[in-house]
Parts: structure tokens; C-alpha cells; sequence
């Protein structure tokens, strides 16, 4: 951080889902005071941070609430993941990740115009705001979503950057591959894959021939941590990504050789979304230079990471 010579004053939004509690993990041990947004938290959430942060419970669409948050907080950091992450791509789902992800940001975003001390906001998007344009994806490439949720998160990027440009605020959007690793929920292909076959059920899947970014969550938080120690990066969207594509069927195959369960992988029994995507390829030469942030884990050891894990939890929960 800049001029980390004294604690700074950090705020989490979506602090207890699957990147915010990796960040929050990351700098639970510093010296900065820590301040966590988010609508639920469970028990376990508590027990391992209650008494070492600031929690606050409430929805993001609650304008008065936001607003209460950063007025009392006043944040000189502000990791934004809070929003709804859903893929569906039902009519009604437009509606309601447009308004969770556009709304609750712009509450954020006018209550952060009043803190005299922020120095930056770190916007999470997401390389879906890209969809059907040609790859490999670069900040300057045509976004073209194709879900409900890129469409969301790309409104909320633009949202950024008119504040930044119209208002000052200090917003820097980095926009993440495909996140994994320990800890993650099964609504996404790698848990959801893994945690079916170390329970010895089958997995059905499509032909497995889209390619795909998978950036391991510690290289994602290692990025954003980045974005807080660099400097000139406001107005800035940066791709964060592995910088490698690989087929779905290889990642499928490779976690089902590590789980010993290779009869267990139905290839093929699902047919492809009508919007499909194939072609995901990420460039990621911005970040190299503006975070001097590469990725540092291979797929091979981020998958036997979140197998251990998966691994473990069954154990446990049996």
C-alpha cells in the first residue's frame, strides 16, 4: 500500500463469499483496520474473524444503509466483490443482476464521493463483459456480453469509469478469468466437478471443447493487492488471467485422473448453452506492466490445491 509505514483503513464489500473471504484471509494478519459489507454471514465467519474486523450486515440497495457504512467507517481502500454472480440467462435474471450489481454500486460509489481520505477503489469485473468479440481479449477490445451477468458487471465498469472521469473517484476495474481454488461453491464447473466425483457420483458435462482462463484465487488476490500498491492506475481496466486457455474436457479429465474417477465423467451428456462461448484467450501484457503482477501457480498445482481441500471437507463432513 502507499506509504504503508501506517495502518490504513480497509473495507470489504461481499466480504464473506469466495474471493472476499481469500482477501480477507490475505490481509486479516496486517496491521490496517479491516471493515467487511456484506447481506450474510455465517457462524463460522464470526468465529474466525468477528473480533478482529468490523462487520457490517445489510443489503447494498439499502441506500441509507451504504451510506451509514462508509460515513462511519470512512475507508482509505475499498475492495469492491459484493453483487450478484448468477449465470442464468432467464429474463428475469437481467432484471435482477442489473439491479443488485449497477444499483448497489452506484449507492456505493455516491457514498465514497463524501470520504476525504480514499485513495482507491478496486472494482471486480469480469472477462464475461467481454463475450462474443474476438479473442484474445485486451482492455481496448469491443465488449459484447452475452449473459445477464456480463451485461451487469460491464454497466457497472462503465459506472466506473464516469465517476472517475465525471467525479474524481479513485476506481481502478480489474476484470478476472475464471476464478478457482479451495473454498469455492459448487454453483461454478471446477467445485461443482470435483466435489462430484471425490463423492463418487457422476458428473455430466457437454463435449468439453470450449476453451477456457482459469486464474488460481491466489494469484487473483495477489492482483488485486497489487492494484493498492501501484500507483496511476485510476481510470485503468486491467485483464487478470492465467494468460493460458485450456479445453473444459482436459481440466474435466485431468481432475477425474487426480480423484481416481475417471468412470464417474460423463463427457458429452449435456448439450452447450445456446449462447456458448468457445473461445475464451485472455491478454494479460496491461497487467504485467501497470501491477508488474504475474501468475504464479500452474493449473496442475492449483487443482491438486482445491482437490486436497474438497477432499478434506467431505472427510469432515462425513
Amino acid at each position: 500500500m502507499k506509504n504503508s509505514g501506517q495502518p490504513f483503513k480497509i473495507l470489504i464489500t461481499g466480504a464473506s463469499g469466495f474471493i472476499g473471504k481469500h482477501m480477507l484471509r490475505k490481509i486479516f494478519n496486517t496491521s490496517n483496520i479491516i471493515a467487511c459489507v456484506d447481506l450474510f454471514y455465517d457462524e463460522d465467519f464470526f468465529k474466525e474473524y468477528g473480533k478482529r474486523v468490523q462487520v457490517f450486515s445489510g443489503n447494498m440497495l439499502d441506500k441509507s444503509f451504504i451510506t451509514s457504512c462508509i460515513k462511519s467507517f470512512s475507508p482509505d481502500y475499498v475492495f469492491h466483490l459484493a453483487g450478484s454472480k448468477k449465470r442464468t440467462n432467464s429474463l428475469p435474471e437481467f432484471k435482477i443482476s442489473n439491479e443488485i450489481n449497477y444499483l448497489g454500486t452506484l449507492n456505493l460509489f455516491e457514498a465514497l464521493l463524501e470520504v476525504q481520505n480514499l485513495k482507491l477503489v478496486t472494482l471486480l469485473g469480469t472477462i464475461e463483459e467481454y463475450g462474443s468479440t474476438n479473442p484474445p481479449f485486451r482492455e481496448d477490445s469491443l465488449e459484447l456480453p452475452g449473459s445477464a451477468y456480463g451485461l451487469s458487471k460491464l454497466t457497472v465498469t462503465k459506472l466506473g469509469l464516469i465517476f472517475n472521469h465525471q467525479f474524481n473517484l479513485p476506481v481502478v476495474i480489474l476484470r478476472p478469468s475464471i476464478a478457482y481454488g479451495p473454498d469455492q461453491g459448487e454453483e461454478m464447473f471446477i467445485p461443482a466437478l470435483i466435489k462430484s466425483l471425490l463423492r463418487n457420483k457422476p458428473f455430466q458435462m457437454t463435449e468439453g471443447n470450449q476453451l477456457r482462463d482459469f486464474i488460481y484465487i491466489d494469484d487473483l488476490i495477489n492482483a488485486m493487492i497489487k492494484s493498492i500498491t501501484c500507483t496511476g492506475l485510476e481510470g485503468q481496466i486491467i485483464n487478470i488471467a492465467a494468460g493460458t486457455s485450456v479445453r473444459l474436457r482436459d481440466i474435466a479429465l485431468q481432475i477425474a485422473v487426480i480423484t481416481n474417477s475417471i468412470d464417474n465423467l460423463k463427457i458429452g451428456e449435456v448439450p452447450y448453452r445456446n449462447s456458448e462461448i468457445m473461445n475464451y484467450a485472455v491478454d494479460i501484457t496491461k497487467a504485467t506492466k501497470l501491477l508488474h503482477w504475474h501468475p504464479e501457480t500452474t493449473l496442475t498445482d492449483g487443482l491438486e490445491r482445491t482437490i486436497s481441500f474438497c477432499r478434506k471437507k467431505i472427510l469432515n463432513e462425513a
